[in-house]
């Protein structure tokens, strides 16, 4: 089953992430509070809420605010996170204080085995960069009244090969589009990143702001 996204929703997100910018480097920082890709993890016994932060090392830091998260988040979300770190840290967390969240799309591995017929309408790629079992995005898509797909799709034929090839698929479904709006990704890669036989994972893109670049490579180190 594909996933069937609703862009109305995404723009309402889009507003609580424009302090996010044009930066290409994920995750960002500017002064003192941080942007970063997280997972909603729930609350304490004192309605803190808390978050697992993967590294770019795969490291794991467990963080926790001084409040409640203000969306409506079910354990498990993957968001943006703007934060300020704090300077100290109890027991097995590190205190932080919030900013603001955006929630990004999620979805599990689709699949194909004729990769020429995926749709691919455009985006304008911001960022792409893994953390753990998570590949995420930072793009902007174009505003439609309409619904749209999104998707990461796996070429089936690659992969048991050591070089897996899978496609960030955008189709607008003929939509008419307006703007560009803001939006960030997270596909659980799991599956294929724990392959014995996958040393490379090569995302093709329709990127307009570097349309000569037609992939990004992944590899394991």
């Amino acid at each position: 089953m594909r996933i069937i996204l609703h862009y109305i929703l995404l723009a309402s997100l889009a507003a609580a992430a424009v302090a996010c910018g044009n930066n290409d480097d994920a995750p960002w920082e500017y002064g003192d509070f941080r942007f970063d890709m997280v997972t909603f993890s729930g609350y304490d016994d004192d309605a803190h809420a808390l978050f697992a932060l993967l590294g770019r090392d795969d490291s794991r830091t467990d963080l926790r605010t001084t409040a409640r998260c203000s969306l409506d988040a079910e354990p498990g979300q993957r968001m943006m996170l703007n934060y300020v770190p704090a300077l100290t840290s109890t027991g097995s967390f590190a205190d932080i204080s919030a900013r603001g969240y955006t929630p990004a799309f999620t979805d599990s591995l689709r699949f194909s085995s004729h990769p020429d017929s995926i749709a691919m309408d455009s985006v304008r790629l911001r960022s792409a960069w893994r953390t753990g079992n998570y590949l995420n995005f930072s793009t902007e898509l174009k505003f439609t009244e309409g619904k749209r797909i999104i998707a990461l799709i796996m070429d089936k034929d690659t992969w048991h090969a050591d070089t897996v090839h899978a496609f960030l698929s955008h189709d607008m479904l003929g939509e008419q589009a307006f703007f560009w709006r803001k939006c960030y990704l997270s596909f659980y890669i799991g599956a294929v990143w724990k392959l014995q036989s996958c040393k490379v994972l090569r995302v093709h893109v329709n990127d307009v702001i570097y349309p000569s670049t037609r992939y990004y490579d992944f590899s394991k180190q």
